[in-house]
């Protein structure tokens, strides 16, 4: 039988340096810090059996106490993050040693309001094709700029994609692409770059324009709103068999 066992690695160790002085994932949403929203969708998705999290190192004892609290079944570890997002990935990955797991996803905990099918679908194309993003299509005209901001090119719309998490890898390719790039994980802003790098295709499948990444003040507020709404639902802790 194949191995389709998945891991998650749910990445809060930055710093948030455009909330103006506030941490976006320990705001409440739905009555629940941003963080545990985003664990929640984890721990209720069937698919997911294990979950290690990465948070800020002034935050790892919070999260151990709210692990506790809410009751969290998958978490297996929770550990302090790096000096960029790679590095906390790398981080998350030496968490897992000795976790069985084939595939690891990384997911942003900024990202609540993923779904379950989004995971879903993210895993199915992994486990076809060894590594798979999900990604929307972008609305806006995109334009390249020089070194003195005056417009140079702009981009077919059609061939450009808005990159999202769960980024989902086959663990032994993720593992020797992190061992191989060590020396450089500083300069990637996702786990696909880290792939890229080193020449490893990458699936994209569509993404879900309600997976919004909260990096600024202004997504706060309408991340709220849309909890408060109902526009977009955050989803409650429930067991794996709950619809």
């Amino acid at each position: 039988m194949t191995d389709t066992s998945l891991a998650v690695i749910i990445v809060g160790g930055g710093r948030s340096r455009r909330m103006q002085g506030s941490d976006k994932l320990y705001a409440l949403l739905d009555g629940r810090p941003v963080i545990a929203a985003t664990v929640e969708v984890f721990e209720a998705a069937g698919t997911v059996d294990t979950i290690i999290l990465v948070a800020a190192d002034e935050r790892v004892a919070y999260c151990q106490a709210l692990a506790q609290e809410r009751s969290w079944r998958k978490v297996s570890a929770i550990c302090a993050g790096g000096a960029s997002r790679s590095h906390s990935v790398a981080n998350g990955l030496r968490a897992l040693q000795g976790i069985p797991a084939a595939y690891v996803a990384v997911h942003d905990a900024a990202r609540p309001f993923v779904s379950r099918e989004l995971i879903d679908r993210t895993l199915a194309a992994a486990q076809q094709h060894g590594a798979a993003v999900p990604g929307v299509p972008c609305a806006d005209t995109i334009r390249r700029v020089d070194a003195n901001d005056q417009a140079c090119e702009t981009l077919p719309r059609d061939t450009l994609r808005a990159v999202q998490t769960p980024q989902i890898f086959a663990r032994a390719l993720l593992e020797r692409v992190y061992r191989e790039q060590h020396a450089h994980l500083a300069s990637f802003t996702d786990d696909a770059a880290v792939m890229e790098a080193v020449g490893a295709p990458i699936h994209v499948v569509p993404g879900d324009y309600a997976n919004m990444k909260i990096t600024t003040p202004t997504d706060l507020a309408f991340a709220q709103w849309l909890a408060r709404s109902g526009v977009a639902h955050v989803r409650s802790q429930r067991n794996d068999g709950d619809a």
